[in-house]
Order: structure tokens, then C-alpha cells, then sequence
């Protein structure tokens, strides 16, 4: 409990007695008489003939012990919005009887607010002004605009529009409770969990069935015998290998004996350490020590949650082979009744097998779908064609489609940035558009890789993918877009006002 009261700003030494604070048993009533029997023995127990100090600071005291009472409370329970709004009307009170300013309190008071209202305070960080700045004259209009909102947009709020991909993965060890905190906290207005199965049938964060090798330092463990391919060190021509897969290892397993990092893998490895160890130059090791918790689905709604924010859950297990006694719909349902209690408009189920989403359609969740897409073919299709390509969509009550950058951009006769026909025919149809991934490239300047292959040779500097992000909105019309760093898409909401909250 000491620990906690340090943690909230009070101080470490303060000392509660059980007659005082009973986690078990707090109540309103309980905190009212506690509250009161705290005054009537500071009333009772300071003598007319003590000095006018010992008076004065007994007063000033009072606060800071009502204060503390508050904090214990909040930590014990789980509180809900009248627990808290008591707490507030003490604390009130009690500063208005006691004028004495006390900051602990003050601090006590603001969490209690926050805590209220599910409220994260939105930091982008100076990522956003550091492309303006870099931004060239191509597009003076939009540079002029974004550097109006720079000046004056002094705090951000969450957007819909944005969406954490593995919650903050270029620089968060992906689907850990750091990677979906800091999405939230960088304005993502929706966070992802890509839901796969461990061997006990237990729903986790991960991109794929088949990644533990990539996204954790299982090899590092004992755990590492238990692996569909054990590590195999790189002989001559041939590159190292491993694989390990959620459906290895029970939940318990996988959260008690191994840690996230950033996904990575070197193919020249000797062994399993040289293996784990390379990470992208692009990206960073800075949040990957001190072992990041690898999350349950359950843990990943509870983080979000907290942060006040929305799921856009994915159905994996692609190439899971499901059974009679577990079959696919059986999995799909898995995932529902995790949101038995929220709201479905808060829930964005997305897949790439369309079926599931015409599964979670018929029902209340099927408000907000997004059918993923990487059928590049489609790409080479005519206008008919496409139409009948979607219209399954459509006639199901998917809502969006979510192909990548790459299949809703490319280049015309004057190098400048135009929607696809594969685009303008979802739109024609009334489907919403979600594109994936924002920063998830390296360098612009090199091409950005696979997700802007089909504009890359009129890719600069890293500000252009600002022009890019532009481009997405303004004449693709697309209704949200994944990102790996949500920071540049949150300032942009912002300034754009974009389903801001």
C-alpha cells in the first residue's frame, strides 16, 4: 500500500491503520464516518493551552489525511463514476474549510478527475513538427495550414481516424500493454490486437500464429525446446532458423516466462542471442527492456479501456486446423463474448477472411467491419470487375474495406499522387476505406518499401508522408488509416478535425 500512496504523489511515509482503511469494506458510508471521526479526534485531541502552531498545522494536516483516505480507496476498488464524484465533493469540502494550499492534494485531486472520465492527456511529441518543418513548396497551401495548427493547437485529442497498428510498434515492442498504452496516449482513437490461440484455446495479441521467434526472446528461455523448429544456426549459404508458435505454449507460459521485444530476426545468427538481437536501424530498444508484458486479448481490452479508447480486434489462426470439437465460428464467438460488456460501436472487428466478417455482421458488433485486402490482382481488374469484387461486401454489411497504401495510390502523367480505380469503385459503392500502415517504413528518401511501391519514385524526404497522409484524405476520402506512430495522424486529425473526440 506504501508503494501505491508514493506512486499517486502522497507521501511514502504516511502510515494507515486497519481502523482507518479496510479495502474490503469501503463504502460511501464508511468514507463519510471515517472522514468525520477524523475531525471530531483532531478536534478533540489538540488542548486549548497548545501552542497556535500545533493548531495550525493539525488544520493543515487534516487535508492531507483526507486526501490520503481518498487515495487508499481509489486504489482498492475498482471505482466507478459516483465513487468518484463523492471523492471529489470530499476533497472539495475539505479544501474549502481548509484554505491551506497543499500540492499532494492538489495532485490526488487531479488524478481523481482523469480517473473519472476514462481521460488520457494526448502527447504527440515533436515528430509532426519535425516533418513540417522538412516539408518543401510542392504543396504550399497544406504546409501553410499545417504550420497554422502547429502554432496554435496547444493540446490534442484522441481521433477515431487514428488507429494504433500493434499499438505503437515502431518504436514499442509489438501487442505489449507499453505498445497499446502509448497508442492511446499518442491520440490513436482506436487500438488492434491481432487475436491468435495458445495451445489452452486462450485468446493473445499477436500478429501471427507463428511469430514467437520474431516478437519474443522465447529462445532465450527453457520454453525453447517446446518450439515447432527449434533454432538452427546459419551454415554457409543457409540463413538461421526458428520456429515458435502461440499454439506451443499455454497463456500462462508465454506471459510468466517470456518478454516482448521488437520484432526482428538476423538470418547470419550463430546463435539463438545473435538471432534476437537486430533490430531495425529505423527503429529502437529504448522501450524493449525490463521485460515488456506480452498481452492477453483480455489484457489488451482492460489497457484500452483504461485509456478511454476503441478495439479493432482481427481474426487470425488463418491457418489453424480447426476441428468439430473447435471449430472456426467457435473461435470467432470466442472473441465476441470478450465484449460482452461494451458497447458495440466501439468495437471495429477486421480480417482478411471475409467470411468472419459476414459471421460478426449478422449480429449487434456488426456495426463497425473492415474487410482487409492484399488481392494486388485486383489491381489489374476493370470497372465491372471490381464492382462484382465488392459487392459481396456490400450485400453482407461489411461497412469498409483496408487494403494497403499501395493499392489506393498511385502516379499519373504529371507525378502527382491520385486515387485508384480499385479506390474510386469502394467509394462509388458507399464503402468506407481504411489504408494500412503509416510509418512503418524505413526512409522515404529510399522508397519506403513495400507499402508505397506504387508511388515511390515520386518519395523524397520522410515529410512526404504528410502529402501522402493528404492525399488519403482529401481524394481517396478514406475514413481512417493504421499507423505505427500515431503521432504525425493525430496532429493531422487535429488540425483537419477529423472524429475527433
Amino acid at each position: 500500500m506504501k508503494e501505491s500512496y508514493q506512486s499517486m504523489g502522497v507521501a511514502g511515509d504516511a502510515k494507515m491503520s486497519d481502523g482507518i482503511i479496510n479495502c474490503k469494506s469501503s463504502s460511501y458510508h464508511s468514507i463519510s464516518e471515517t472522514d468525520t471521526d477524523v475531525n471530531k479526534i483532531a478536534a478533540k485531541d489538540i488542548p486549548s493551552h497548545q501552542s497556535a502552531h500545533r493548531k495550525r498545522c493539525c488544520k493543515k494536516h487534516k487535508s492531507f489525511l483526507s486526501g490520503i483516505i481518498l487515495g487508499a480507496f481509489l486504489v482498492c476498488s475498482r471505482t466507478l463514476y459516483e465513487d468518484v464524484r463523492l471523492m471529489m465533493t470530499i476533497i472539495h469540502s475539505s479544501s474549502t474549510n481548509h484554505r491551506t494550499h497543499n500540492p499532494k492534494l492538489h495532485t490526488l485531486n487531479t488524478l481523481l478527475h482523469l480517473h473519472s472520465h476514462n481521460q488520457t492527456i494526448v502527447s504527440i511529441g515533436p515528430r509532426p513538427y519535425f516533418l513540417i518543418n522538412e516539408m518543401d513548396n510542392s504543396n504550399p497551401e497544406l504546409k501553410r495550414t499545417l504550420q497554422k495548427c502547429a502554432l496554435n493547437i496547444k493540446s490534442f485529442r484522441p481521433s477515431d481516424f487514428v488507429l494504433g497498428h500493434r499499438g505503437a510498434a515502431l518504436q514499442f515492442p509489438e501487442h505489449t500493454d507499453r505498445s497499446h498504452d502509448a497508442a492511446t496516449r499518442m491520440g490513436a482513437g482506436v487500438v488492434e490486437c491481432d487475436i491468435n490461440l495458445t495451445k489452452d484455446k486462450q485468446l493473445i495479441c499477436r500478429h501471427e500464429m507463428c511469430d514467437l521467434h520474431l516478437t519474443t526472446n522465447v529462445l532465450m528461455t527453457p520454453l525453447a525446446s517446446k518450439c515447432t523448429k527449434q533454432f538452427r544456426p546459419a551454415i554457409g549459404n543457409l540463413p538461421a532458423t526458428a520456429k515458435c508458435c502461440t499454439t506451443d505454449f499455454t497463456l500462462s507460459e508465454i506471459q510468466t516466462q517470456m518478454c516482448g521485444k521488437m520484432s526482428s530476426s538476423n538470418k547470419h545468427a550463430k546463435t539463438p542471442q545473435q538471432y534476437i538481437s537486430h533490430t531495425k536501424s529505423f527503429q529502437t530498444e529504448l522501450y524493449a527492456h525490463d521485460c515488456p508484458h506480452i498481452q492477453s486479448h483480455k489484457n489488451f481490452i482492460d489497457v484500452v479501456n483504461a485509456n478511454g479508447g476503441s478495439f479493432s480486434p482481427e481474426y487470425k489462426m488463418l491457418d489453424y486446423k480447426f476441428t468439430k470439437q473447435y471449430t472456426r465460428q467457435m473461435f470467432l464467438q470466442q472473441v465476441l463474448h470478450d465484449y460482452n460488456s461494451t458497447d458495440p460501436s466501439r468495437v471495429y472487428f477486421q480480417g482478411f477472411e471475409w467470411e468472419d466478417l459476414y459471421y460478426v455482421a449478422k449480429n449487434q458488433f456488426g456495426l463497425n467491419t473492415f474487410a482487409l485486402d492484399k488481392n494486388w490482382i485486383a489491381l489489374t481488374y476493370t470497372r465491372h470487375q471490381l464492382l462484382n469484387y465488392f459487392h459481396p461486401l456490400v450485400d453482407h454489411g461489411v461497412t469498409a474495406i483496408a487494403p494497403s497504401i499501395s493499392m489506393l495510390l498511385e502516379v499519373d502523367t504529371e507525378n502527382n499522387l491520385v486515387p485508384t480505380l480499385y479506390a474510386k469503385v469502394a467509394r462509388e459503392l458507399g464503402l468506407g476505406i481504411v489504408a494500412w500502415t503509416l510509418e512503418r517504413s524505413d526512409a522515404l528518401s529510399k522508397g519506403g518499401g513495400w507499402y508505397y511501391s506504387t508511388i515511390s519514385q515520386v518519395l523524397r524526404t520522410d515529410s512526404d508522408v504528410i502529402k501522402v497522409l493528404d492525399v488519403l484524405y482529401e481524394d481517396v476520402g478514406i475514413m481512417a488509416i493504421w499507423t505505427d506512430w500515431p503521432s504525425v495522424a493525430t496532429f493531422y486529425a487535429n488540425c483537419k478535425g477529423i472524429s475527433l473526440r
